[in-house]
């Protein structure tokens, strides 16, 4: 289907979508049922309806996030229009909202936040690996998904978007808990899985203190099967770990483990302050990208000397302290947080290297490991005036400490090392990254429905480097240090238009922009066997600073409230200019280097509603079109016309759910449906394409009593095998599939008052 046919069928079905609910409007007699108020944060300007905001924005709220099921941001962004969740394994997954990727490796286009506290990047071993932590969604009050560039508001790293997850703030009224968990089963080589959490909420001085006790653990199988020498679908290779001759199943499970303790002090009327304190663990065996083989699985068997498995483990911390002060016209919020990840993984690059050296695989081992401390301070003031003027101001200041390093084994070489291998290349990264910046908006009032508003943000940041390497691969020992600044702006301007209390349309220009940095060396004796100076495979040097990126948005958007407040329908139309793309790509001696690649554009059109058909059905649905391409040929890494990765061209999504009641009883059953198009993880679209699956989800609750409630679930209903990460520049490649047919069981009891 070519692009036009695409957005005219995209085009139509919103337009059948507006007319019918239109139709509803005027034929409904029953006028008592609407749509729940749906209130965000998202401009920093405190509570607001979602329908007045000039923003495409997705909202999952606690009662959304309860019926369907959703447990991470995977569950939520593979059906939200136009993102995607690409899932390398715990903690090293990306997101990508309106195709605005060239390499899912590098630094992070979406921001990250929980409540005010930025993690863009803080889940992987370095900040420039684009990661998140990966947060469970447990007590959660909401999660925003805002789309388009955040730069004037949310700074660095929410070039195309950024996600919010929202905690439950304790409650000063009522003593409460929740204690809850649930069973399952994973088909195909899956085994069983279990969740339990607990939440505590306690007035200790009513009206006044609170505390609130959150504590999870989610326990998955893995799905994955090693199969001794044979060509069996979905073999992983694990001679190296322990010269595996007979099947394996359950390969690749992991486990979260977190809690969160908060405090709400209500000083007076006026003043409030809050503390919280979030932590995770992830233990995994396993790691996704590296379990599946693509390739050839008849393989010699190599034992690795120490015997272990393929693992990742990863800490996150996060304490946050925010003080509100509501002036009555004006409102001024401080929020202070030390964010803190650590992270070490053992993969297998046995598969990566081998082919490069004319054999199967080789015993080769990477024990990667870091540390990231993260410092951020925001102040920021907000006004509500009466007249026709409001502005908000802020500043910004956060600091990045990080260490990594990694160590290339070749292991099951006795006769080398007998104890700990050969160490054929070793790398260690100290980066310091110091930002400030200074943000504004104000609105104008243009007549009673037309309001305008422009925003600058002022970024000023340095960033220092050292690094230093050795093994055989680096001809001995080397070390840099390297140092990067930059400072600029980015605005936003826009209209919006109120017809009524039920149509808004607007109009919006913003920009976004992504810190550039220095570059570690590569191995010069592996990567430029020629030694004409240029990286193997790549044609080009390897640069020592990688540059800023930034890019302009244009945005058209109407939403409707229909129906008499029983449907809401949303569309958005946009266009995205990109330039100074950072590109990370494989080079042929198996080392990532990113390049700078020329620039790229993206349109698309974007659809999403609910309707209440009445008080026992409703629906929600989502639809969007995404067309991506580079613009200018980039040396070595892609022409003109080649189309982003990771982002299907098309997305859609359908929920439909009925509430009802049996034996006095309330019941609900709830079908969700996502479908996500194809995609690729490289510029050239070379190799196995990801994505192109449905996944059918269903859901059936009921409360047995008015405190203890039962849910009886499937996800993944028809077994989908869809691939949600493809890596195949270098070896036989390297995939991810999303978790098989999953049956299981919640029970869920509240106490308290």
């Amino acid at each position: 289907m070519n692009t036009n046919k695409k957005l005219k069928y995209a085009t139509t079905l919103g337009s059948l979508c507006l007319g019918l609910l239109s139709s509803q409007t005027a034929s409904s007699a029953d006028t008592t049922l609407a749509l729940e108020e749906v209130v965000v944060t998202a401009t920093k300007r405190g509570d607001t309806n979602l329908q007045d905001i000039p923003m495409s924005i997705s909202v999952a709220s606690s009662d959304m996030i309860a019926k369907q099921g959703l447990v991470g941001m995977d569950d939520f962004l593979r059906a939200t229009p136009a993102a995607n969740f690409l899932d390398r394994g715990a903690g090293r997954n990306g997101i990508i909202i309106r195709g605005v990727t060239a390499s899912p490796q590098t630094d992070a286009t979406v921001g990250v936040y929980i409540d005010e506290t930025p993690l863009t990047g803080l889940g992987s071993s370095s900040p420039g690996s684009g990661g998140n932590p990966d947060l469970k969604f447990v007590d959660m009050e909401r999660i925003e998904v805002l789309r388009g560039p955040q730069g004037t508001l949310y700074g660095d790293g929410s070039i195309a978007g950024t996600v919010r997850v929202i905690p439950n703030a304790p409650d000063l009224s009522t003593l409460s808990g929740e204690i809850a968990g649930n069973f399952s089963s994973t088909a195909d080589e899956g085994g069983d899985n279990t969740m339990l959490r607990g939440v505590l909420n306690i007035p200790v001085v009513k009206d006044t203190f609170a505390i609130r006790v959150v504590a999870y653990d989610y326990d998955n199988s893995g799905y994955y099967k090693s199969v001794a020498g044979s060509n069996a679908d979905k073999q992983i290779w694990a001679g190296a770990f322990g010269g595996i001759t007979a099947d394996k199943d359950d390969v690749g499970s992991d486990e979260y483990t977190g809690g969160r303790i908060s405090a709400l002090w209500q000083v007076t009327e006026t003043f409030d302050v809050s503390l919280s304190h979030i932590t995770q663990d992830i233990e995994q065996s396993g790691i996704p990208e590296s379990l599946m083989n693509l390739g050839d699985t008849n393989r010699a068997p190599f034992q690795k000397l120490d015997g272990s498995d393929e693992s990742l483990g990863m800490d996150f911390d996060v304490t946050n302290l925010e003080m509100n002060l509501d002036l009555g016209q004006m409102e001024i919020v401080s929020s202070t947080s030390i964010a803190e990840t650590n992270s070490l993984q053992d993969r297998d690059l046995g598969l990566y290297f081998g082919p490069l050296l004319g054999v199967d695989d080789i015993p080769l081992f990477l024990t990667d490991s870091g540390d990231i401390e993260s410092f951020t301070q925001e102040l920021r003031l907000n006004t509500r005036l009466d007249g026709s003027w409001q502005f908000l101001v802020g500043a910004f200041y956060q600091d990045i400490e990080s260490k990594q390093s990694q160590d290339f084994v070749f292991e099951g070489a006795p006769a080398l090392d007998p104890f700990g291998g050969l160490l054929l290349f070793e790398s260690r990264l100290k980066e310091d990254i110091e930002q400030l910046s200074f943000f504004g908006e104000v609105t104008y009032d243009l007549t009673d429905n037309l309001t305008a508003v422009a925003g600058i943000r002022h970024y000023d940041y340095e960033q220092t480097a050292s690094d230093s390497a050795d093994g055989l691969f680096n001809g001995g020992t080397s070390s840099n240090t390297l140092e990067a600044d930059d400072s600029g702006q980015t605005y936003k301007f826009g209209l919006t238009y109120a017809r009524s209390d039920t149509a808004t349309y607007y109009a919006t220009f913003a920009q976004g922009f992504r810190l550039g940095g220095p570059q570690a060396d590569v191995p010069a004796d592996l990567c430029d066997l020629d030694g004409d100076g240029l990286i193997d495979g790549l044609g080009v040097a390897a640069p020592n600073q990688i540059d800023s990126d930034e890019l302009d948005s244009f945005e058209l958007g109407a939403k409707f409230s229909l129906a008499d407040g029983r449907a809401v329908l949303n569309v958005a139309a946009y266009q995205i200019e990109w330039e100074g793309i950072p590109v990370a790509r494989t080079a042929d001696c198996g080392f990532g280097v990113t390049l700078n690649a020329g620039e790229a554009e993206s349109t698309g059109i974007e659809i999403e509603g609910q309707w209440l058909l009445s008080d026992m059905w409703r629906l929600n649905y989502g639809l969007s079109y995404v067309d991506t391409e580079l613009t200018s040929d980039a040396p070595g890494l892609g022409s003109a016309g080649d189309r982003l990765p990771g982002t299907p061209e098309f997305q859609a999504s359908l929920g439909v759910q009925a509430d009802f009641y049996v034996a006095g009883r309330p019941l609900f059953a709830r079908a969700d449906i996502a479908r996500t198009g194809e995609y690729f993880n490289n510029l050239q679209e070379q190799g196995i394409g990801a994505g192109d699956f449905t996944t059918v989800n269903l859901r059936l609750g009921a409360d047995i009593t008015e405190r203890i409630s039962l849910d009886l679930f499937v996800k993944n209903l028809t077994d989908e095998e869809g691939l949600t990460w493809v890596e195949t520049e270098i070896g036989d490649g390297r995939a991810n599939y999303i978790r098989p047919r999953t049956i299981g069981v919640e029970v869920r009891a509240l106490f308290g008052q």
